[in-house]
Order: structure tokens, then sequence, then C-alpha cells
């Protein structure tokens, strides 16, 4: 490669770091004068924890801990938002020296993943924040009378922050690495044309993700399970009617 091509390449990365890092400033300035809207959708997708108060209550022992947990809720969003921004523009940068079933595999991976993503999202604020939250403020509910000790829950801010974002990468860690590991196991499935052997493979690991993922909840654990079986079946069904159309 002629030192042309080095020099082209090298101005394009300059310029797409560029825009990512642009597009990062803008982000977080867009976040910071949404920073209410956004840390109250964060806290109103918590049933749970709304049923303490009225409203969103918390509180704070520093004067500047409302200012550092905007900012690092702004910071937070950012990252994601950009963290997003960077994979697309690697896989652009990419697809021009791949050929063309190249093209079309790594844009379906790009499109597995993003889903993923969204889907950890949903699963996040739908079921596992107010779920654990539901689990661990059932230690304080019940009769007074009958309890040797009592517990009442005071929210700090930065705390409920953390064991958000803590919870939103475990998320999405997990659902990122399975749907890698059903990527690889269908892809080596459909090369031993043996998927009845893996489906058991695959019940295990889906049992096992519903258990680490939900609170230690037996009816969570088992709907998480099943909706994940239900999904990966509708994937077998609808690839074994692709190959039949492709045979016929």
């Amino acid at each position: 490669m002629s030192f042309n091509n080095y020099k082209k390449y090298s101005i394009e990365i300059r310029n797409r770091f560029l825009l990512i890092f642009f597009a990062w400033l803008i982000c977080c300035n867009t976040c910071y004068y949404c920073k209410e809207t956004i840390l109250f959708a964060i806290v109103k997708s918590n049933n749970s924890f709304l049923e303490l108060h009225n409203k969103p209550y918390f509180i704070v022992t520093n004067v500047t801990e409302v200012f550092y947990v905007y900012f690092e809720l702004v910071i937070f969003i950012s990252n994601q938002i950009v963290i997003f921004m960077s994979t697309h523009q690697l896989f652009m940068f990419l697809s021009l020296g791949l050929y063309r079933f190249e093209f079309a595999k790594l844009k379906l991976l790009f499109k597995f993943f993003t889903l993923s993503w969204l889907f950890s999202f949903i699963l996040l604020v739908k079921f596992i924040i107010p779920l654990s939250w539901k689990f661990f403020l059932s230690f304080q509910e019940g009769s007074t009378a009958v309890r040797t000790v009592s517990f009442f829950l005071e929210v700090k801010l930065n705390e409920y922050l953390d064991y958000f974002v803590s919870m939103y990468y475990i998320c999405l860690i997990s659902c990122q690495f399975l749907t890698l590991l059903i990527v690889i196991l269908t892809n080596l499935s459909k090369e031993l044309k043996n998927i009845k052997a893996f489906r058991r493979l695959f019940y295990i690991i889906f049992i096992i993700f519903s258990t680490v993922m939900t609170p230690p909840d037996i009816f969570s654990q088992i709907f998480i399970c099943s909706i994940l079986i239900l999904i990966y079946e509708t994937t077998i069904f609808l690839t074994k009617i692709k190959a039949s159309m492709v045979t016929n």
C-alpha cells in the first residue's frame, strides 16, 4: 500500500473521530438541557419505587451531590449514544474493503446487536428494575407487630443512579453475549444440520440467563425464559421456511 493510501485512510479516520467527538459534545449539551426530564423518565419506569411516595423522592447529603448526579447522568447517556455512533462509523469504514457477501453478513450482525441493545433496555426498564425493586422492598413490608426489626428505605439520588447504571451494563453485556452465542451456535447447527441437538443447550442457556438477570422470583424467571424460548423457536421456524423456499 502506497503512502498516499495511508494518508487518505488516516485523514478519513481523523475526520470520523472528529465527527464522533463533536457528536458527543452535542449530546452532552442536549442531555444537560433535558437532564431533569431524563432523570424523571428513568425513575418513572420504576412503579415499585413510586409506590413509596406520590412523586419521585430522593435524599441528598451533600450540596454538590445533585450537580454531580446530573453530570454523571449526562455523561452516561451521551456515552451510550456515541458508542452506537462509533460502532456505525466503524461498520461504514470497514464496509468499503469487504466483499458483497461479507458486507451483508456484517450488516446483519450489526442489526442483530442493535436489536439486542434495544431489547436489553426494554427488558431493563419494563421488567428487571421494577421486579428487583419489588423484591427488595418486600423486606420492609408487612405488619410491624410481627417483626423484630423494621426497615424504611430512604433512597439517595446518587445510589439510585449507580444502581440503574450497574443493572444497565449487566443487562446489556448479558444480552449481547447471549446474541453472540445464539449467532455462533445457530451457524454451527446449520453446518451440522442438527438443530434439535442444540435446542437443549439453548434451553439451558436461557434458564441460566433468566436466573441471573431476574430477581429471585420464580415467576419472573419463567416469564423471561419463556420469552427467550419463544424468540428462539420463532427464529428456527422462520429459518426452516426460508430454507424450504430456497430449495423449491
